[in-house]
């Protein structure tokens, strides 16, 4: 398994050093912590856990007849997004490849479940196309990006199409970027200040306890990343995925990423889909074991797990319990980043809408007493909330011991007169903008100050922190 990095510097944060802290500097204006790890806490007491929000389904929907793979936000409040028409031709000459055709898709909406001003923006050269495609979009260029997987002799070729606007495209000349498996995503990270491609690739060999059509190679991860989406690290090919002749060959063990010794003994990773949110990344794999009940064929899936890093390269897996899908887990995998629409992440399949509360991905939690301190932050000019669950929703039971309290302490970590916990308490309350008021003060009185956040909780989930002016 790939080791874990840990970075200081996030998007919309800018950080001083006060006393060996660091201190969060919002940029706008505004503060919002989120809490996976325990990077985001400090001086604990009591037993804390951290977990994961599974996806729910929101409602049905008209089928839009693409599927969405990129999506940004628009100042007007919509969103812009883009998507692929694939339609699958037949064999050529009894052969596997097939002459596909595909298109890219653009259109807005303001809810998620309609979309507007449909267009069709580019049309790719039939080919043998497989239906797999992934975007993203490079702020420092100003670029978008499209990686499409054509079906060539040694397997998937990666195809790279850049545009300036979302809408002219031009295929990169030095097509295919190199050769891998066949399920993909793509996103920017803004610490790395590059691209990462997360896609299916094979170890081998590797003696499987329950043979499936996979033969001797285990599904794994490999996640390359790159500043332009031209030249990529590492730029190694597998070469032959379809092992004819014995002459595949996979990357090397160091340029994957695997399962651990955590994990069941034939766990597989089938595909990861990342995305960027606010100051880190998270990776929805589909997990695959293969099943005596499919001897030597292709098994069912397994389940989805959320994955978190703070650069989008080194991964942490703190939620294996936790099926990231959820009542969604028809679909196996999301295909595009969220939007974020009325207080809701949202995700778009064929005919339903999924998603969660906004900020809801992860969360710092504890069953019984327990305390922990936030990282520390230049206090805006605005009013702070609390997203949390108090109760937590596996704990409905505990209405009347459930509690939040809120304390704020300054630099020094000492309690700031007349912010006291006990004059901010959250009780029998589910929101993701709970406003913390000790009595009737606000924080925005220690506008410009460096503070942070003493919070004391009891079957509660806590999942962000943020400021409103």
């Amino acid at each position: 398994m790939r080791c874990l990095s840990r970075v200081i510097t996030t998007i919309g944060v800018a950080y001083q050093f006060l006393a060996g802290i660091a201190i969060a500097q919002p940029v706008g204006g505004n503060v919002k912590l989120l809490f996976s790890s325990s990077q985001d806490i400090t001086n604990t007491w009591g037993k804390l856990h951290f977990g994961a929000t599974s996806l729910q389904k929101i409602r049905e929907c008209e089928n839009p007849g693409f599927e969405v793979g990129c999506c940004l936000a628009r100042e007007d409040g919509a969103w812009d997004v883009y998507g692929q028409v694939f339609t699958k031709g037949p064999p050529v000459n009894n052969q596997v490849k097939e002459v596909n055709t595909w298109s890219i898709i653009h259109a807005t909406t303001r809810d998620g479940e309609r979309f507007e001003n449909v267009e069709t923006v580019f049309e790719g050269v039939p080919g043998p196309w497989t239906f797999n495609h992934a975007m993203a979009y490079n702020p420092e260029a100003k670029e978008f990006m499209l990686l499409k997987l054509k079906m060539e002799n040694f397997g998937f070729g990666y195809t790279a199409y850049f545009s300036p606007d979302g809408r002219n495209w031009t295929e990169y000349s030095k097509n295919p970027l190199y050769y891998d498996g066949d399920a993909i995503s793509l996103f920017w990270s803004p610490v790395a200040k590059r691209f990462v491609c997360v896609a299916k690739s094979f170890q081998m060999p590797v003696a499987k306890h329950l043979p499936d059509h996979g033969g001797i190679s285990r599904r794994v991860l490999s996640i390359r990343s790159s500043r332009d989406g031209r030249t990529w690290e590492p730029s190694d090919s597998l070469c032959d995925v379809w092992n004819r002749g014995g002459q595949q060959k996979t990357l090397p063990a160091e340029l994957l990423t695997l399962p651990d010794d955590q994990d069941p003994p034939d766990l597989e990773f089938y595909s990861g889909n990342g995305f960027w949110y606010h100051d880190r990344s998270y990776l929805m794999v589909l997990n695959y074991a293969a099943s005596p009940l499919a001897p030597r064929k292709h098994g069912p899936q397994l389940d989805t797990e959320w994955w978190v890093s703070r650069d989008g390269l080194a991964w942490d897996r703190p939620y294996r319990d936790v099926n990231a899908l959820g009542d969604a887990s028809a679909y196996n995998r999301i295909t595009h980043n969220p939007m974020i629409i009325d207080g809701q992440i949202l995700f778009r399949f064929a005919r339903h809408l999924v998603g969660m509360k906004q900020d809801r991905i992860s969360y710092v939690g504890a069953r019984a007493n327990a305390e922990f301190s936030t990282t520390s932050f230049q206090m805006p000019q605005a009013d702070l909330y609390l997203n949390a669950a108090v109760p937590s929703p596996d704990r409905t039971f505990a209405t009347q011991q459930a509690y939040v309290m809120v304390a704020v302490l300054d630099d020094q970590g000492e309690v700031v007169p007349g912010f006291e916990a006990e004059k901010c308490l959250v009780q029998n309350n589910d929101k993701i903008d709970l406003p913390l008021r000790w009595q009737e003060k606000s924080a925005r009185e220690l506008a410009g100050r460096n503070i942070s956040l003493r919070i004391f909780l009891r079957s509660a989930n806590i999942y962000a922190v943020t400021s409103k002016k």
